[in-house]
């Protein structure tokens, strides 16, 4: 399994900790066309690095894992982006992944939509 399928499947698991989030709308690697919604949030989760860390013996004795989880939100999104977020982070942090870096909302340039990127470390 790859890491973005292991961050699928702890999302997924806890999906009713997210408000107004669908499984259907958590993708890894891309998002086909017609997987857009016009009413809840849509997940990619790709991967950034898997490094060998902390030697020992001239051999590597775990891996740290980055991953980024970025969230399309659709235009006319009502419900709390922040709280989302937040409550993303926890469930992430429950299963030992930490979020390193969140760069707040942008506009996506393509159609204007909001995006929020949150990164991810974990260790294996």
């Amino acid at each position: 399994m790859t890491l973005a399928s292991e961050i699928r499947q702890v999302i997924v698991n806890s999906i009713e900790k997210l408000p107004n989030v669908s499984s259907d709308q958590i993708h890894t690697f891309g998002i086909k066309a017609n997987d857009w919604t016009d009413d809840k949030p849509v997940f990619l989760i790709t991967e950034i690095s898997n490094n060998e860390s902390g030697y020992g013996d001239n051999e590597a004795t775990y891996l740290q894992q980055q991953a980024q989880i970025q969230i399309y939100y659709p235009k006319d999104y009502v419900g709390d982006m922040d709280d989302l977020e937040n409550q993303l982070k926890q469930v992430m942090r429950s299963d030992r992944y930490y979020c390193f870096s969140d760069n707040g909302h942008i506009l996506t340039p393509d159609d204007g939509q909001l995006m929020a990127t949150l990164k991810f470390n974990h260790k294996k």
